[in-house]
């Protein structure tokens, strides 16, 4: 079920907290999974370079974002 507009980040919040707990216990994800955290990865790290919030990076770092990011 799609979150309410008035606390969609605050549910989703949670959702990251728990998918990144996955992570970092290095969880074994099915195939699906591994591909949707993959994307979602690519497509936090994409808002992050489009929208300057990540900047200032050694050149090497930028190449290797962008070559991420596709």
């Amino acid at each position: 079920m799609a979150n309410m507009h008035y606390c969609r980040f605050q549910n989703t919040l949670t959702d990251l907290t728990q998918c990144l707990g996955v992570l970092n216990e290095q969880e074994k994800l099915s195939e699906d999974e591994s591909k949707a955290a993959d994307r979602m990865l690519r497509e936090i790290v994409y808002f992050l370079y489009q929208n300057d919030i990540i900047d200032e990076l050694p050149e090497d770092v930028n190449n290797r974002i962008k070559n991420f990011i596709g």
